[in-house]
């Protein structure tokens, strides 16, 4: 179980989704997290805290802000979560769902593979994405929270999702009318699941969706914008980017980029910014980048 366990500070990030720079400036404002130290002596964090941060995670996802959540104990945030009907949604994912964790429980990539493809064919893109991925990943994530799996699985899981989705994006063809969106992650991003999971969806509605990647600076980035024609760079923050620069990077990128390219941004860690800046799209779901692409007016 989580309680004794200790986590360093470069495992944070990959198990909870949240950057030293964030848990450095909520510190610094409510007190929390604690900074702890394990058996070793060097700096960590128990599994509590870990557990709070899940849990801070969900809620923020949810609507609240970082003030309403943060330093609360793991009680008082489940239940703010039992109120809001949490539950239902991260630890009730339907049978097949249940079924995929097992397979990769048991390494069972045949199995896994068979039953995926079965849910693809039954959903759109979109459904895919929000139905069965997300609810997959939470899950494969809650199961190595609680010592049922190990890391490997759930990289395993990651890997082949990719993969299937590379596969299913390369059988997809563009339809006329609909932009070039050239999607990308900012400088100091890598989560890059679910900039695959947008391309996927874009794709599937018609839209020449480039996907670029990770690690390319936004004066590069700008050029690259030009080089493909595109009239739309789709941009991803996680809750693990540094939060103080989520909205500097978005407005010089603004500035950078010929005004009529749109910028579009999305990620869990945008949930963060209250002020919206002028000229650029703000996008909480897939289902709001689909409006969008089908609603688009070329400028």
């Amino acid at each position: 179980m989580l309680s004794n366990t200790f986590f360093l500070p470069s495992e944070i990030e990959r198990e909870t989704g949240f950057g030293k720079e964030q848990l450095r400036k909520w510190r610094q404002r409510f007190g929390f997290p604690p900074k702890e130290s394990n058996v070793d002596g060097k700096i960590a964090y128990s599994g509590q805290t870990v557990e709070q941060l899940h849990l801070i995670r969900r809620l923020l996802e949810a609507g609240f802000r970082p003030a309403q959540v943060v330093g609360k104990t793991v009680l008082e945030l489940e239940k703010l979560k039992l109120e809001l009907g949490l539950n239902a949604v991260v630890y009730a994912p339907d049978e097949s769902i249940i079924t995929l964790i097992e397979y990769i429980k048991l390494n069972d990539l045949k199995g896994f593979s068979s039953l995926l493809i079965k849910k693809r064919g039954k959903q759109t893109m979109l459904d895919f994405v929000q139905n069965t991925i997300t609810p997959l990943m939470i899950g494969i994530g809650d199961a190595w929270r609680r010592d049922e799996i190990d890391i490997h699985h759930e990289h395993l899981c990651s890997a082949h999702i990719e993969r299937y989705l590379h596969a299913e994006i390369l059988r997809l063809r563009p339809r006329d009318g609909l932009p070039v969106i050239l999607l990308a992650l900012p400088p100091g991003e890598h989560h890059l699941l679910g900039l695959l999971m947008a391309e996927a969806v874009l794709a599937e509605e018609g839209a020449i969706a480039i996907n670029i990647g990770s690690g390319i600076p936004l004066n590069n980035l700008k050029l690259a914008a030009i080089s493909c024609k595109a009239d739309v760079v789709a941009l991803s923050f996680s809750f693990a980017h540094p939060s103080k620069d989520i909205l500097p990077t978005i407005l010089h990128f603004r500035r950078l980029l010929p005004p009529e390219i749109q910028i579009w941004v999305g990620g869990a860690g945008i949930s963060v910014i209250r002020k919206k800046p002028k000229g650029v799209d703000f996008f909480y779901d897939f289902k709001d980048a689909v409006f969008a692409l089908n609603n688009f007016s070329f400028q």
